[in-house]
Formats: C-alpha cells, structure tokens, sequence
C-alpha cells in the first residue's frame, strides 16, 4: 500500500503504517487508528498523523439524491480536520455514531485536541 503523508509533521515508517492501517477502525471514507487518520484515494492513501491535527469535528450536509425534480435532500456527517499548518481535510461518514465514537477517540488519543464545531470558524 502506498501511503502519502497529507501534513507537514513526519511520518512513520512504511511497516508501522501498514501495521496501524490495517488495526485501524473504518469508519466511512476514513479510518482512525492509533497513529492518525487515514483517507484512501484511488492511487495512494492519506496518513493525517494525531500530532499534525489542530481541530477535528464533526459537520452534517444535505446532498441532493434523484434526478431531475424528484431530488430529496439527504443528510450526509462528514469528518472535518484541521492541521496546524493550516490545511483541511474532508471525509464522509457512515453515520453520526461512527463520527461521535471518532472524536471520543481523537480526544482520549490528544487530550489536548480541540473537538467540536466553533460557532464562526465554519
């Protein structure tokens, strides 16, 4: 698997992601495991590492399904981080339970880690 590192902060090496990624919970379109969080991509997968994270919260959009004038909007919670370096990333949940369980883990991985949505920012 080859992984790209999505942050500025150094990565582990090429074993111990492997090793992470696979032990790592999937929870959509991201994984979290014990070192970061991981968005595969069709060629690559991208390794956010836990120190890298300078907010993380949870966001919810309706998306429009069907065509033409039979679309219905469909909520959709999506997991936002934000790095220290400023960058952003996005990933879709399967759910709002997978998401609340993500940030219950992030906070007891980083205590230290912002967690929520501030009212402004967004």
């Amino acid at each position: 698997m080859k992984f790209k590192d999505g942050s500025a902060c150094p990565a582990p090496d090429v074993e111990a992601l492997a090793r992470d990624y696979e032990q790592a919970r999937d929870l959509g379109e991201v994984r979290l495991g014990r070192l970061g969080l991981y968005l595969p991509r069709l060629t690559q997968t991208v390794f956010l590492p836990l120190a890298a994270l300078a907010h993380v919260y949870l966001r919810l959009e309706d998306l429009p399904v069907g065509m033409g004038c039979r679309r219905v909007p469909v909520g959709q919670y999506f997991l936002m981080a934000v790095l220290r370096n400023g960058g952003s990333y996005k990933a879709a949940l399967t759910d709002r339970t997978c998401g609340d369980w993500a940030l219950e883990q992030l906070h007891t991985l980083v205590p230290e880690l912002r967690t929520g949505w501030v009212p402004g920012r967004d």
